[in-house]
């Protein structure tokens, strides 16, 4: 199993979100979301970047077998209001949505990733969320009250960290290979 260290380089092949339904949430930020990366290296391998459904704090990466069925893109904004509408969708199970060629995201396939961050509080030890950064975008995982929500420069800017803010001082730490 791969560390978040161990991502460091590593390049991204196709990319995924991976969303619990959101059957009747009210905000958009209560959407259960995570990204899925495959990598160069384990093209048959999802690597998931979320929160540690244990603690509900903890980021951490889960790996899965790259999944049979995904939706579009394309489906993506119509599904999620459906279910938040409690619209009958079929049934209640993590949907993949494979957005390896949106628009949004062409800084993040087929690049590198340059660094990764683990943002906590100021003399916590403990961090609760987590920062790739490639050359051109970045992609931020952090936990909510059901789950976890992400973010990049083009997708999805809720703002979930500010949050954090509220707690505390927030510090980003650079993982360093070796």
């Amino acid at each position: 199993m791969e560390t978040f260290k161990e991502l460091i380089d590593k390049k991204v092949e196709k990319l995924f979100l991976v969303v619990w339904p959101p059957l009747g949430e009210k905000k958009e930020l209560d959407i259960d979301i995570s990204f899925g990366l495959v990598f160069h290296h384990i093209p048959d391998h999802l690597c998931i970047i979320t929160t540690d459904k244990d603690d509900m704090w903890t980021p951490c990466l889960r790996f899965e077998n790259t999944p049979n069925f995904t939706y579009s893109w394309s489906e993506f904004t119509s599904r999620m209001d459906a279910w938040m509408k409690s619209e009958e969708l079929g049934s209640l199970e993590t949907e993949y949505y494979d957005i390896s060629k949106a628009k949004q995201f062409r800084k993040i396939v087929s690049y590198r990733i340059q660094s990764i961050e683990l943002i906590g509080l100021e003399n916590n030890t403990e961090p609760f969320g987590v920062k790739i950064v490639f050359d051109d975008d970045y992609i931020i995982s952090t936990p909510i009250s059901n789950g976890n929500t992400v973010e990049t420069s083009h997708f999805h800017k809720n703002e979930n960290i500010a949050n954090f803010e509220n707690m505390g001082t927030l510090e980003f730490k650079e993982l360093q290979l070796g």
